[in-house]
Formats: C-alpha cells, sequence, structure tokens
C-alpha cells in the first residue's frame, strides 16, 4: 500500500498525532484566515474612519450599512459548507456551480433593490430610525456595498472548492491579495477625500472581494480541470442540494440579523452613535484573537470528507479553543494594552473608549466555548441533518433578543457594554444548544469511523 494511503491510518490512535496535526494545521490556517480576515481587516478599518472627519457617525454609518448587506449576502455563510459536503467529482461540481450562480442572482438583485430604491428610506428611516449624519453615512455605504453579495457569495463558494481539492495556497493568495486590496483602497479614499466617511470601508471592501473572486476564478480552473474525478455517479439532484442548503439559509438567516437586531435597538438607546460604534470596535478586535476559531468548522468537515479520524478531529478543535484564550485575555485585561489597541491603534476617545475596553473584557474568556459550537455544527452537517441548525439559531435570537431588551429596559448599562454582553450571551446559547443537538451526531461519527486499511 502507498505512503498516502497509509498516512490516515495515523490518525486512528487515541487522539490526534504529530502527523495528524499537521495535516489538520495545513488546513486549519488558511481557512482560519480567509474567514477570520474581515474580522481582521475590520479594526483596520474602523481606524481608517475614525480619521474622517464625522468618526463615530462613519463607524456607526458602515456597521449598519455591512449588517444589512451582510443579510442580503446570506448564502455566502453556508456555501462554503455545502460545497465541501457535495464536492465529489466534476458531475456535482456542475450542480454546485449553477446552484451557486442562481443564489448570487438572486442576492445582487435584493441588494440594488436595498441600495437604489425606497426601500433605503424605508429601512434608514424606519427600521434604523437614523437621522443626521448617521443615515447620511449609512446610505452612501449601502450604495458603495451593492456589488458585495454577489462577489461574496462567488468567492466563499471558491475558497470551499480549493480546501476541498486540497489546494490550501490558492487560499492563502486570494485572501492575502483581498486584504492587501482593501487596506490600500481605504486608505486611497480617505487621502482623496477626508470626509467620505463610511464609504472609505464600503468601497474598499467590495473591491476586495471583487480581487478575490477574480484571483481564485484563475487559480482554481486549471486544478479543476486536471485533479477533479470524472463523474462517478449521479451528481447531486437539485432538491437534494436545497434539502441541505434550505435549512442552512434558514439557520444562516438567524445570526445575521444579530447585528441589525442590535443596531435597531442601540439607535433608539441613549449615546446611539457612540454604542453602536462601541460594537463595532469591540467585535471586530474580538474576531482577531478568534480568527483561528473561524477555520475550525471547514477545516473539520475537510478532514472528514478525506476520511480523517473525527474523535481526534474534535481534541485538535479543543486544543486550539484553549490556545485562543490567552492572547485576547492579556489584551483585555491589561490595561495598558488595551489602551494601546483601543486607543492608540483605533483611535477611540471618552465614552467611545471606554465602552470598547469594556466590551473586550466581556468576550475575553469565551473562546473554549464558542468552539464546541463548530465542532458540533461540523458534525451535524457531515451526517447531514441540517434542520438541527434551524432550532438551534432559533434558541440563539431569542436569547439575544432577550438580553437586549432586558439591558436596555432594566439596567443603566451603557448601550455598548448591553450590545456586547448580547453577541456574547447568544453565543454561548448557541453552544449550548449545538452541543445538546449534536452529541448523536458526532457519536455516529466516532463509532462508526474506521481506518484505512495499511501495511
Amino acid at each position: 500500500m502507498s505512503g498516502a494511503a497509509a498516512k490516515p491510518a495515523a490518525s486512528g490512535g487515541i487522539g490526534p498525532t504529530p502527523s495528524f496535526n499537521r495535516r489538520a494545521t495545513t488546513l486549519l490556517i488558511p481557512a482560519s484566515l480567509n474567514l477570520g480576515i474581515t474580522h481582521v481587516l475590520a479594526p483596520a478599518l474602523n481606524g481608517l474612519m475614525a480619521r474622517s472627519v464625522e468618526p463615530e457617525a462613519a463607524i456607526g454609518g458602515y456597521a449598519i450599512a455591512m449588517g444589512v448587506m451582510g443579510l442580503v449576502a446570506l448564502p455566502q455563510m453556508r456555501i462554503q459548507q455545502l460545497t465541501l459536503v457535495f464536492l465529489d467529482d466534476q458531475g456535482s461540481l456542475s450542480q454546485l456551480r449553477r446552484f451557486v450562480a442562481l443564489f448570487a442572482l438572486l442576492s445582487g438583485l435584493v441588494a440594488a433593490v436595498v441600495a437604489f430604491t425606497p426601500v433605503l428610506d424605508v429601512l434608514l428611516d424606519g427600521v434604523f430610525a437614523t437621522t443626521g449624519t448617521l443615515r447620511a453615512e449609512s446610505a452612501a455605504a449601502l450604495v458603495a456595498l451593492a456589488p458585495f453579495p454577489v462577489l461574496a457569495i462567488v468567492r466563499t463558494h471558491l475558497y470551499g472548492v480549493a480546501l476541498r481539492i486540497g489546494r490550501p495556497r490558492l487560499v492563502w493568495i486570494g485572501t492575502g491579495a483581498g486584504a492587501v486590496a482593501v487596506i490600500a483602497v481605504a486608505a486611497l479614499v480617505l487621502w482623496l477625500d477626508p470626509s467620505a466617511g463610511a464609504a472609505i470601508a464600503a468601497i474598499a471592501v467590495s473591491a476586495g472581494a471583487g480581487v478575490e473572486t477574480l484571483v481564485l476564478v484563475t487559480g482554481t480552473t486549471g486544478p479543476l480541470r486536471r485533479d477533479l474525478a470524472r463523474s462517478a455517479g449521479a451528481p447531486p439532484t437539485y432538491g437534494a442540494l436545497l434539502r441541505f442548503f434550505g435549512p442552512l439559509l434558514v439557520a444562516a438567516f438567524l445570526p445575521a440579523v444579530t447585528q441589525p437586531v442590535i443596531n435597531a435597538i442601540l439607535t433608539r438607546a441613549p449615546e446611539p452613535e457612540a454604542s453602536v460604534a462601541a460594537v463595532s470596535l469591540t467585535f471586530g478586535v474580538n474576531q482577531i484573537f478568534l480568527i483561528a476559531l473561524w477555520g475550525v468548522q471547514p477545516t473539520l468537515l475537510a478532514l472528514m470528507a478525506r476520511g480523517e479520524n473525527p474523535a481526534a478531529a474534535r481534541r485538535f478543535a479543543n486544543i486550539v479553543g484553549l490556545i485562543t484564550v490567552g492572547p485576547s485575555a492579556v489584551v483585555a485585561f491589561i490595561p495598558a494594552l488595551t489602551s494601546l489597541v483601543v486607543h492608540d491603534w483605533l483611535g477611540a476617545t471618552g465614552r467611545l473608549q471606554e465602552m470598547t475596553e469594556t466590551g473586550l473584557r466581556i468576550l475575553a474568556l469565551l473562546p473554549p466555548i464558542f468552539v464546541q459550537e463548530a465542532i458540533f455544527t461540523s458534525a451535524i452537517l457531515r451526517v447531514r441533518r441540517a434542520h438541527l441548525l434551524v432550532y438551534v439559531n432559533a434558541i440563539r435570537l431569542v436569547g439575544l433578543v432577550a438580553i437586549l431588551l432586558i439591558g436596555v429596559n432594566a439596567t443603566d448599562l451603557s448601550g455598548g457594554v448591553i450590545g456586547i454582553t448580547a453577541i456574547g450571551g447568544a453565543l454561548v446559547i448557541e453552544a449550548i444548544a449545538t452541543v445538546a443537538l449534536g452529541r448523536g451526531a458526532q457519536r455516529q461519527l466516532e463509532r462508526g469511523w474506521q481506518p484505512p486499511f495499511s501495511f
């Protein structure tokens, strides 16, 4: 038997072996960087907007606009999972491409309606109750983000393709090119027009998504044609894809409304601009420390699709969760470092700085809990019980709204602290629900796994 066949057998022991850890890390690092790069770039973009003419309105306006367009681009949150589960050969690739193209087209049409029709006024005046500068910044950012949903859906599918066919280098290249484009374009727009405000980040994010998509289309075309197996059997039907993806889409909708729900409530609280901006800054900084967790789920799905040991994969993920705590806690609880990040790097002052620093402390110790959601969600998806995630995310949404309403109506906490507490509390509730509903799927995977035969 060849060395390639013998390799996976090494993961059949009690825990992750060095060989397994290397294979998992090779996937984890680019997958984490890819999915977490938005959160790495968020503090940089916020820092640039903080140096514009109306910093709080710019940061808050971009947060509102990105929350709306993130909801429009909803399929991107699950397209990669669909790709990792169903991509097997040329036939399945063709079906997936048509399926992804349909959802990209639909999202593009909705984005155009939101940005260029009176629906924009309904959202900003009625739903978010924005006025003055905050409303103007939100409107400008929505227009600049109009191309984003289509590009986001296509690029996420292509990143899934790269991981599934074992081309992590393409993920590195695409992510790096997109990040460079975002920062370069944002800096250029700020230099040309310091009053651009929220459009600084919105234009840059759309441009970066376009660069990533172009790089990935170019980079995956050849490997797919050469290396992907010819159709070995009947490709998945559109009905099968929709039965799997439909519940995922519903489940994705619920966390996608998190930011709009928070913004809609905080814009009605005292200090609305500072509160919305503080939530955006806090979440952006915190996600830098959690970047490794973003890659856990696609890594687990890719490993299991390649026949690796689910128990070893679970233990590897838990190690990643424990390692993640250190940096986030150090920055959150050492005042000098907290001030360095929030005040010196991001340019926040006064109440915005105070709320942001408190928010970082609230979220600092939660990574080991968050990683459980990724582990058991991967198990649920691998056994194709996607409908369970609808229940999980419904529970999360109820918890989010409850925490927000209690915080606003029954406490004297600042809006920024209430918003961050709601985000952290909702994620903890989601993790608990996912473990409860996913334990059966994880047991099924671990009991049913057999190490590859090798000698």
